[in-house]
């Protein structure tokens, strides 16, 4: 709580500091910029449309001969600032405005020195036109040309500043040349995103905390779930609603909003937000254009150095007819993880008789304890190394045809891939987490100490120890086309059409082997460092010959997510105050998974001398603060030669139907809107409001255990839900506005939670049971905000938020023998890793009672141009959110304990100091994320499990050796910080790991 503390003062104060000298700033800013004034201009030819502007502002608008010719302007209708009816009327052509007091002077985006929108001076005063290329360079005359960074900041605030919803945007700072080399992580700089990290990089992402099922993602307009897999300590394979963004090059895209206050034309389903991607497309950027960048990728605890590339070719017509881009990214990252795990802490199920005499008898007693002093011990204490090898693929192809101003044709076509291999390697002692006879029962304690309800230090003998190896590979295929078409059949009306196809296709092959040593000595410590013990073995570690094979275990997972999307919006501009939207959309949803697998035991008692490597490969240890005393290698076998040996032929895998499920998903939903704006009291309100409506109709397949045999069974259900909403923005001033939001929204339960029957984990003892008459969560929600908007480079805000969920789903879990719960034995596969006599945990989700989530979220942002000299390249960006949320989870069918929302983070913050000139510049960000939950209760008699705070350090530098040519460096986590998951209130350690720091250095060209 104190460091949450620390890290909010420390994000207000800067916040404070960047406030101080606002008021002067926004006095000295050109009044006819931001004063609003009524504009009917029609779409049409470059230089009459500007004629038409001029008069309607006053503000002289200068452009080239050359630059005009053929240029089209968009039509720009309604009661808007200059600044915003100028950017609208200059869409899709290709030119930006370079502002001088009250002269504009249009310049392509393509010249030589980029030229992209002008922050104006405090102290900027008229003068004549200049050519772009004459114009004074930074530092010596008041104006800023604003590229990079700074550009996707201003087009980010612009594009909050006009949304009539809470909507947050980040855009790409160049062709191909998104702010962060992770989509995930650009996402989390947005206020109330959190992300989850696997590999060293963001995978998936938790909104005002509410996890990543409650967040919907939308690809080019479509629906999208895209699938991967990652670490059993982590989740293992994704079987949920969950995004993951790491499938995907952040290279690849063009701009991305995260709505959090929905209108009715928005899809349903994301109670937390919708995240809008969007790919690269010609006309965002029309001419001719190559653009080509490399880097280098290099993590610290690796030797390799792996390739990170990216090509966008695009044109468009001289006439603004027609556009196509395509483009690829491709990237291979290895980064290693030490660490080590607990798999929870649990008590009981000693042997007192093989506990020593000098242990004094009230030790001895709490050692089988049940009461409130009972000890805990680590269920399976080990050291692992995770190396992951990752190539990931990305192609995108953009289409776009504008016959007339009335027609417009986007095409839109994207594959990504994803294939990685994980090797794991875990050295533990698995005595602990058996509690049959051969297992903790014939386990002795020569000595141990304890603090608390904790024994921290022990030494043991008749203790089985293992390295169990592992290897994974990962491949996930993704695919999308969606066809777009806008229509204006007449000047008010306008017909929006949508079609689109997609899918992910995942599947994970994983070889399991396992060698045993067993009855040997085996003492921990955990005194020294509580997250990372020293832990001693009683064989050499070094040795092949004191180990024996014990399992093969190949396995293959398979899950299919497939999407059939359509959509029809209609719009009607009855006059310049009202606008009538009203559409209807279908969408089609399959999500199927199986897996395969089987149990080799007739490699049992081989020797595994030929099966390992001669020379360590790895050193334990280089990114942890690794005790004194603790192990640097082990025996790591060689997958390659290994599986040759042991399986030369594909080993046939037996289908385990318990484990297929299938869920079918069809959407019916319309909707009714209204856009409004007028004046109230004197001051502008614009807003919407309207109702959707949906149809949802489920199909789910599994089993479910009948007499000790799995069943295939279907179940079907549907329901219908009316979710009205709107959204008003009060224009207080110029740049002062008060947004209010209030929608009611749904978020569908979880895929696997929704299949009847249940998957039984043996490494872990759970078993997830299904509930396929699961409710949907239903909210309603309230947001506002109040923004101030300085100038074109400042925004500020502050916005408290408030959602009441009815029913919450949450998971009741119980503890019990396998044997007494009727699942088939043969589920266990050949018992070795869990017995039936084991205690398991059976989970089912179920519809709790409500709970209500509430919270704020503060945002400073702005650029220094009004500071003297150098410092004038200076600018920031902080945020802060505060989020709080309690809710009773049911333990059993009569009781249950009330605690704070799985994945709801209390406090999380973001802080970016940047400087940029047209030469060079750099950012240093600071992301921090409170302690948040993943279970509860946390199993074994701990009652909770979470993940620690964490606070990760980014750097990037930039050098324009020429306007085409750019070297760059960027450094991902630069302090190293671990990923600490915990269990119970006592903060045992579950997993703690680290994967050192990343550095990627590159060029860019751009032709």
């Amino acid at each position: 709580m104190r460091r949450s503390t620390m890290m909010g003062a420390s994000i207000f104060s800067l916040t404070m500091a960047i406030l101080v000298p606002q008021a002067a700033m926004a006095a000295q800013m050109p009044a006819s910029w931001t004063a609003h004034a009524e504009f009917a201009i029609p779409a049409g030819d470059l230089r009459q449309s500007i004629s038409l502007y001029s008069r309607a502002t006053g503000i002289q608008v200068m452009v080239a001969p050359g630059n005009a010719a053929g240029r089209r302007a968009a039509a720009v209708a309604g009661r808007l600032t200059p600044r915003a009816a100028l950017i609208a009327m200059l869409r899709g052509t290709g030119l930006v405005p370079v502002v001088r007091g009250n002269l504009v002077v249009l310049t392509p985006r393509a010249a030589p020195a980029r030229v992209i929108p002008v922050a104006v001076s405090a102290h900027a005063a008229p003068e004549p036109a200049q050519d772009a290329a004459n114009a004074p360079a930074q530092g010596e005359g008041q104006d800023i040309v604003v590229t990079g960074l700074r550009k996707s900041l201003e087009s980010g605030i612009a594009a909050r500043r006009d949304a009539i919803g809470l909507t947050d945007s980040i855009f790409a700072k160049d062709i191909a040349a998104f702010p962060d080399t992770n989509v995930a992580e650009s996402i989390q700089r947005i206020p109330g995103v959190q992300i989850t990290r696997d590999a060293g990089e963001g995978r998936q992402i938790a909104v005002r905390g509410l996890n990543a099922d409650f967040t919907r993602v939308r690809l080019n307009g479509m629906e999208a779930l895209a699938t991967t897999g990652t670490t059993d300590q982590r989740g293992a394979v994704n079987r949920s609603r969950s995004f993951d963004f790491n499938i995907f090059a952040s290279e690849l895209f063009s701009r991305i909003d995260v709505v959090k206050a929905r209108s009715p034309s928005l899809d349903e389903g994301g109670i937390a937000a919708t995240v809008d991607l969007h790919t690269l497309r010609p006309f965002d950027n029309p001419g001719f254009h190559v653009v080509a960048s490399g880097q280098a990728f290099w993590a610290t605890r690796t030797d390799d150095v792996g390739p990170r590339a990216a090509l966008v070719v695009s044109k468009t017509s001289d006439d603004g007819v027609w556009g196509a881009l395509v483009s690829a990214a491709y990237s291979r990252r290895q980064v290693i993880e030490d660490g080590h795990q607990t798999l929870r802490w649990a008590s009981g199920g000693w042997t007192l008789a093989n506990v020593s005499a000098a242990i004094d008898p009230a030790t001895r007693a709490r050692l089988n304890g049940t009461g409130s002093d009972r000890l805990f011990y680590p269920r399976t204490p080990r050291y692992f190394i995770f190396d992951h090898d990752q190539k990931r693929l990305g192609l995108t192809g953009a289409f776009q045809f504008r016959p007339s101003d009335a027609l417009h044709v986007d095409l839109d076509v994207l594959y990504a891939r994803l294939k990685s291999t994980r090797l794991e390697y875990f050295l533990d002692a698995q005595s602990f987490s058996r509690t049959d006879a051969t297992g903790i029962r014939e386990t002795t304690i020569r000595s141990l100490v304890t603090q608390g309800n904790d024994i921290v230090a022990a030494e043991f003998g008749n203790v089985d120890n293992r390295i169990d190896n592992r290897r994974d590979r990962n491949d996930t295929k993704f695919h999308q086309i969606a066809l777009t078409t806008t229509w204006k059949p007449t000047d008010r009306l306008t017909v929006d059409l949508l079609a689109g196809v997609e899918g992910s296709d995942y599947t994970v092959d994983t070889r399991t082997l396992q060698a045993l040593t067993n009855n040997r000595d085996f003492a921990y410590d955990y005194r020294p460092n509580d997250r990372v013990p020293v832990m001693t073995y009683g064989f050499s570690l070094t040795d092949p010959s004191a180990l024996r094979l014990d399992l093969y275990r190949p396995r293959i997972n398979v899950v299919d997510n497939d999407y059939r999307i359509g959509k029809l919006n209609l719009a009607y501009r009855t006059n310049d105050a009202v606008t009538v939207r009203a559409g209807a959309s279908h969408t089609r949803y399959i999500f199927d998974t199986a897996d395969f697998g089987k149990d080799v035991t007739s490699v049992r008692g081989r020797t595994i001398a030929d099966l390992v490597y001669a020379r360590s490969p790895y050193t334990f240890g280089k990114a942890l603060d690794l005790p004194a005393g603790a192990p640097r290698e082990w025996m790591y076998v060689d997958f390659d030669k290994a599986l040759s040996l042991i399986a030369p032929n594909a080993t046939p895998l037996t289908r385990n139907r318990e484990n297929d499920r299938r869920v079918k998903e069809e959407v019916l939903a319309g909707y009714a809107q209204l856009d409004l704006r007028g004046e109230l009291a004197g001051m502008v309100v614009r807003g919407d409001a309207g109702v959707r409506v949906a149809r949802t109709r489920t199909t789910a397949n599994g089993a479910v255990v009948v007499g000790g045999v799995a069943q295939p069974v279907t179940f079907e259900r549907s329901y219908t839900d009316w979710l009205p909403s709107a959204n008003l923005v009060f224009e207080l001033a110029p740049r002062l506005q008060l947004r209010a939001s209030a929608n009611r929204n749904i978020t569908r339960p979880t895929l696997t939670s929704l299949t009847p029957g249940g998957q039984v984990q043996v490494n872990t003892r759970t078993v997830s049971v299904g509930n396929p008459d699961l409710e949907p969560f239903r909210a309603d929600s309230v947001d506002l905000a109040l923004e101030f908007y300085p100038s074109r480079d400042g925004f500020f805000a502050v916005g408290p938020f408030y959602k009441r969920i009815d029913s919450f789903i949450t998971n009741r879990t119980t503890e019990q023998a396998y044997a007494a719960s009727g699942y088939p034995i043969a589920f266990l596969g050949n018992q070795q890793v869990a017995r039936p006599e084991d205690i398991f945990f059976f989970t089912q989700p179920v519809n709790g009672p409500g709970t209500s989530l509430k919270g704020v979220e503060v945002i400073a942002q702005q650029a220094f141009t009004f500071l003297p000299g150098v410092l004038r390249h200076l600018g920031a960006i902080t945020n802060y959110t505060y989020t709080s949320s309690d809710t009773d989870y049911a333990l059993t069918a009569t009781t249950s304990v009330r605690k704070p929302l799985v994945g709801l983070s209390k406090h999380s913050a973001n802080a970016t100091l940047y400087y940029e000139t047209l030469v060079y510049g750099g950012r240093a960000s600071i992301n921090y994320r409170d302690r948040y939950l993943t279970a509860v209760p946390g199993a074994n008699g701990n009652d909770i499990a979470g993940v620690n705070a964490a606070t990760y350090v980014d750097a990037s530098l930039f050098w324009n050796v020429t306007p085409r040519f750019t070297v760059t460096l960027e450094g991902v986590n630069l302090t190293n910080q671990a990923e600490d998951q915990f269990v119970d209130s006592s903060d045992r350690v579950s997993s703690y790991a680290r994967s050192g720091r990343q550095l990627l250095a590159g060029i860019r060209w751009r032709m």
